[in-house]
């Protein structure tokens, strides 16, 4: 379960693009695994194939963050800073906490991609993209998810708890540590897909949200410790399944 304190207030971007919420929430689930269970998996494969076929149509967002002024900045002392520096938005978190960035915009049937950048050492982490947030901040949601220590993981959140709906497991296909990594969310009616650096990881089908705005997360699970992650080249394009 989460026990979420109330939002910060809105922020948003000078080009009324992007709409940011920071939201601290303490978070005891079980994404983030222990480091004793942790495995080598730098020569995984994936044991199937997506079932559904889809394509890109028009792009609906191109943020570079090439702009500080277009992302106003969020600051509460060592434990949290969300800011744009050196062309990405960076999320800079320390303690049991969770944060994303939320479009104002709705959207339906999406794809959604970003590059997201781990730049701290502490590798039990957790930071991805989130599609169909409700628009009223209540943290209810999609949210596809790598962590450092090289697993991924789809999600459903209610705004108390965050359910597996893919639980988490290891991918060969993740950049671990201090690396960079392309992550895809698919979310085109009921089906929800994640794809990493160009590879396919997981699947599922949810009818929970049929529509909703795009977010980026970052979650820290362990007092004490810091994740820092930098989010670049995010592009949300409509979709559609394949023919």
């Amino acid at each position: 379960m989460m026990n979420a304190s109330p939002p910060h207030p809105h922020f948003g971007t000078g080009r009324s693009l992007i709409e940011v919420i920071a939201v601290r929430i303490l978070f005891y689930l079980i994404f983030i695994l222990p480091a004793a269970a942790c495995l080598n998996t730098r020569n995984a494969k994936p044991d199937r194939l997506p079932t559904a076929g889809y394509r890109y149509l028009d792009l609906a967002v191109d943020e570079t963050f090439d702009h500080i002024g277009d992302w106003r900045g969020y600051d509460d002392g060592d434990a949290l800073s969300m800011n744009v520096e050196d062309g990405a938005y960076r999320m800079d978190l320390t303690g049991s906490q969770y944060v994303w960035t939320q479009t104002s915009a709705s959207y339906r049937d999406v794809i959604i991609e970003a590059t997201a950048a781990q730049i701290s050492d502490y590798d039990y982490n957790a930071f991805g993209i989130a599609c169909r947030l409700d628009p009223a901040n209540s943290g209810r949601g999609y949210f596809f998810l790598i962590s450092g220590d090289g697993h991924y993981s789809i999600r459903w959140s209610d705004g108390r708890s965050l359910d597996s709906i893919v639980s988490a497991a290891p991918s060969g296909w993740i950049h671990a540590g201090k690396a960079a990594n392309r992550i895809r969310a698919v979310c085109i009616d009921d089906y929800l897909a994640l794809w990493i650096n160009g590879q396919f990881a997981a699947e599922a089908r949810d009818r929970r949200a049929a529509q909703g705005v795009v977010g980026l997360a970052g979650l820290m699970n362990y007092e004490g410790r810091r994740l820092a992650v930098e989010f670049d080249d995010l592009k949300i394009w409509h979709a559609a399944f394949d023919d």
